[in-house]
C-alpha cells in the first residue's frame, strides 16, 4: 500500500518536472535565437553602417553622458534634462568593456534577448505555454526590436524592465512577495522613461478591483518599491536646481514640440532650432532666455515652453485638436515614424532591409502586427480580468505620449504585448465559433486597410538630403573621407543647408583641398549669414589658410550667434594658443568644457596649455582623461608617449 502511494506520487510529479524541464529548453531556444539574429545584425552594422562608431542625436547624448560618468565629470550642473538610468547603465558597460561600442552593443543584445524570454514567461502565465513560447520567438526576430537593441537609446533597457515588472506582477497573484520586485522594476523603468508613472498610477485601480478590502496591503509595498529608485533622483535634482523635479525636466519642452503652429506631430525639435542635438538644446535655451530677459534654469525653461504649448491650445483649439487626431492615427499606423535617423534609409546597411518596408498599401511589420493583435484582444476578451494589467498598460502608455509627439521608439514597448495578443489569438482561432472567427476576420481586414493608408503623414517622403548628410557625417567622423564626400555630394545635389555645406568644407579641408573649401565656406556664409555653423566652418578654412586674425573674427561671430556652442569656444582657444596667449586659450577651453564636459578636443588642447606652462603632471592627467573619453584619440596617445 505504501509502495503504491509512493509510485502514485512519482507519477503525479513526473509530468510537472518534465514540463518544467521543457520550459527551460524553450527559454534557451528563444534566447539563443534572439542572440543569434542580433549578433548577425551587429556584425553587418559594424561593417556597413556609417553611424555604428559615430552615434548621433539622442544616442550621442547618452554616449557623452556615459563618458562623463566614467571620467568622473559632471555632465550638466542642473536637474536632469532626461531620465538618468540608461546613461548610467551605459556608463557601467563602459566601465566593464572600456569604451568599446561593439562590445557594449553586444551586451545590449544579450539584454534584449533576455526580454524575449521574459515575454515567454509572462505569456505562459497569462495564456499558456504555447502562446508564451511562440510570442517569445516572434519577439526574437521582430526587426524593430533587433534594431533598437543595437542603438544607444532607452528601449532596450526600458522594455526589459517593463516586461520584468509585468512578470513579477503576475507572479504576485500567487506569491504576494513578488509585488516588491514588480514595484522595483517599474520604479527603475520610471527613471528610464517617466511615462511609466502614468501606468503605475492607474494600476491603483487594479489593486482595488482585484483585492477589494485588502488592496492596501498589496498596494503599499508595491508603491514603496516604485518610489525607491525615484527618490534619490528627485533629491539630487532638488540639490542641483532648488526646484521640485521628480525625474527630469524635458516634459514641457516636448509638449511644446508637439503643440505649436508648426508641429506635424512627429518632428522632434522646437521650431526655429538646429537639427543637431547640442545645437537644438542650446537654441532652446537661448530662445527662452532671450524672451524672458534673464538666465534660466532647466525647470524654468521647461515651464516657459509648457506655457507656450498651452497657449497654443487656448488660441487655436481647432488646430490643436486636428493635430492630436493626427498623432493618434500615427501612433497606430503601420508606418514607423523615425526620430534620430530615418529607419527606412539606414535599414539598407543590414538584413533589416528585407524585413522592414513601407509601400502605399502595406507597412511591414507593424501594419500587420497591430491588426493581428486587435483580433487577439477580441478573441481573448473572456480573460479580461486576468488581462486587466496589460490593458491598463496599453492604454496608459498610449495616452501618456499622444500629448507630445509620435516616434517609432516611443510605441516600441507596446510591441511585445501586441505580439502576445496576436499569437494568443492565432492559438485559439480554431477553437472559437464560426461567428467569432468572422468578426475577428472583419477586425483584421478593416484595421489592416485603415492602418496602412498613406494619410496624416504616414508613408511620407523623408528628407533624403539630410539622410545623406547624416550618413556622410558618420563616414567623416570615422575617417572614411571618400564615402563621406560621396554622400555629402548626393546631399548637396538635393539641398544646400548649412550643415551640408559645413560638412563639405570640413571634408575638403581634411583632404587638403583648400581652394575648394574656401569656395564652399563662402557659399555657406552667403546663403546662411545668421547661422553659427556657417561662420565656424569659414573660420576653420581661414585658420587652415594661415589667416589667424580673420579666423578669430569669424569664430567670435559664431559664439555671438551661439554662446553655448562649445566648438566655437574651442576654436577661439586654438587661435589664442597658436598666438602664444596661454591664459586666454585656457579660458576659452574651460568655457567649452563647462558647456560640454566630455568634449575631448577641448580637453586635449587644455592639456597642451598646461604642458606649455610647464605643468607636465597636469597635462599628463588631462591627456589620460582624453583617452578615457576617446580611446582612439591619436594625438593624445602620441603626447603621452612623448612625455615618457
Amino acid at each position: 500500500m505504501v509502495r503504491q502511494t509512493v509510485q502514485s506520487k512519482r507519477q503525479k510529479t513526473k509530468p510537472a518536472e518534465l514540463q518544467e524541464r521543457w520550459s527551460w529548453w524553450r527559454a534557451l531556444v528563444i534566447w539563443g535565437m534572439a542572440v543569434l539574429v542580433r549578433v548577425i545584425y551587429l556584425i553587418q552594422a559594424r561593417q556597413n553602417d556609417p553611424l555604428f562608431f559615430a552615434p548621433q542625436m539622442d544616442g550621442l547624448y547618452h554616449h557623452q553622458w556615459a563618458l562623463a560618468i566614467v571620467s568622473g565629470r559632471e555632465f550638466i550642473a542642473d536637474a536632469y534634462f532626461r531620465a538618468p538610468l540608461y546613461p548610467f547603465s551605459l556608463a557601467l558597460l563602459y566601465k566593464v568593456f572600456g569604451v568599446n561600442l561593439f562590445l557594449t552593443r553586444l551586451a545590449q543584445a544579450v539584454l534584449g534577448s533576455s526580454s524575449c524570454v521574459l515575454l515567454y514567461l509572462t505569456g505562459r502565465r497569462i495564456f499558456d505555454e504555447r502562446s508564451g513560447f511562440y510570442a517569445g520567438l516572434v519577439m526574437a526576430v521582430y526587426p524593430l526590436l533587433v534594431y533598437f537593441d543595437g542603438e544607444f537609446l532607452i528601449p532596450v533597457l526600458l522594455i526589459f524592465l517593463l516586461l520584468g515588472g509585468m512578470f513579477f506582477l503576475y507572479l504576485s497573484e500567487t506569491k504576494p512577495v513578488f509585488l516588491v520586485f514588480a514595484g522595483f522594476f517599474f520604479g527603475l523603468a520610471a527613471i528610464s522613461r517617466p511615462n511609466v508613472l502614468v501606468f503605475v498610477g492607474v494600476l491603483f485601480f487594479w489593486f482595488v478591483f482585484k483585492y477589494r478590502r485588502g488592496w492596501w496591503q498589496r498596494a503599499l509595498p508595491f508603491y514603496l518599491m516604485v518610489s525607491l529608485p525615484i527618490v534619490p533622483v528627485t533629491v539630487r535634482n532638488y540639490v542641483k536646481s532648488k526646484s521640485f523635479v521628480p525625474i527630469a525636466w524635458q516634459g514641457g519642452t516636448n509638449f511644446y514640440i508637439g503643440n505649436n503652429e508648426y508641429s506635424d506631430g512627429t518632428t522632434a525639435i522646437v521650431p526655429g532650432t538646429r537639427g543637431s542635438w547640442w545645437g537644438g538644446y542650446n537654441d532652446v535655451k537661448v530662445m527662452a532666455e532671450q524672451e524672458s530677459g534673464r538666465s534660466l534654469k532647466g525647470v524654468e525653461i521647461d515651464r516657459f515652453y509648457l506655457k507656450n504649448g498651452l497657449e497654443f491650445w487656448r488660441q487655436k483649439p481647432g488646430r490643436a485638436i486636428e493635430l492630436t487626431l493626427r498623432k493618434i492615427y500615427l501612433w497606430f499606423a503601420g508606418y514607423e515614424v523615425s526620430n534620430n535617423r530615418d529607419l527606412y534609409f539606414f535599414k539598407r546597411y543590414s538584413y533589416l532591409n528585407f524585413l522592414l518596408f513601407s509601400t502605399p498599401v502595406l507597412k511591414f511589420p507593424f501594419g500587420v502586427l497591430l491588426p493581428l493583435a486587435l483580433c487577439g484582444i477580441y478573441l481573448t476578451r473572456e480573460r479580461w480580468q486576468k488581462l486587466l494589467p496589460v490593458y491598463l498598460f496599453l492604454c496608459a502608455w498610449t495616452v501618456s505620449f499622444i500629448p507630445f509627439f509620435v516616434t517609432a521608439r516611443y510605441r516600441l514597448p507596446l510591441v511585445p504585448f501586441y505580439i502576445l495578443f496576436a499569437v494568443a489569438g492565432a492559438g485559439i482561432w480554431l477553437r472559437v465559433s464560426k461567428r467569432e472567427r468572422l468578426i475577428a476576420t472583419g477586425i483584421f481586414i478593416l484595421t489592416l486597410i485603415l492602418f496602412n493608408l498613406n494619410i496624416a503623414g504616414s508613408g511620407r517622403t523623408t528628407d533624403q538630403a539630410q539622410n545623406y548628410f547624416v550618413a556622410g557625417s558618420g563616414y567623416y567622423e570615422t575617417g572614411r573621407l571618400q564615402e563621406a564626400e560621396a554622400d555629402v555630394n548626393r546631399a548637396l545635389a538635393l539641398d544646400s543647408a548649412t550643415n551640408i555645406l559645413s560638412l563639405k568644407a570640413s571634408i575638403l579641408l581634411a583632404k587638403n583641398r583648400l581652394p575648394e573649401a574656401v569656395e564652399i565656406a563662402r557659399a555657406a556664409l552667403r546663403l546662411h549669414p545668421d547661422e553659427a555653423d556657417a561662420w565656424g566652418v569659414a573660420g576653420n578654412v581661414l585658420a587652415t589658410a594661415g589667416d589667424l586674425t580673420g579666423a578669430e573674427s569669424l569664430f567670435q561671430r559664431a559664439v555671438e550667434l551661439d554662446p553655448y556652442g562649445f566648438e566655437g569656444w574651442n576654436n577661439l582657444g586654438n587661435i589664442a594658443l597658436t598666438k602664444g596667449k596661454l591664459k586666454q586659450a585656457k579660458g576659452y577651453y574651460e568655457r567649452a568644457l563647462r558647456i560640454n564636459p566630455v568634449f575631448s578636443l577641448a580637453l586635449f588642447h587644455l592639456g597642451l596649455v598646461h604642458y606649455y606652462e610647464g605643468r607636465i603632471d597636469s597635462a599628463h592627467v588631462l591627456w589620460q582623461r582624453v583617452l578615457v573619453l576617446d580611446p582612439n584619440f591619436e594625438k593624445a596617445k602620441r603626447a603621452l608617449q612623448e612625455l615618457r
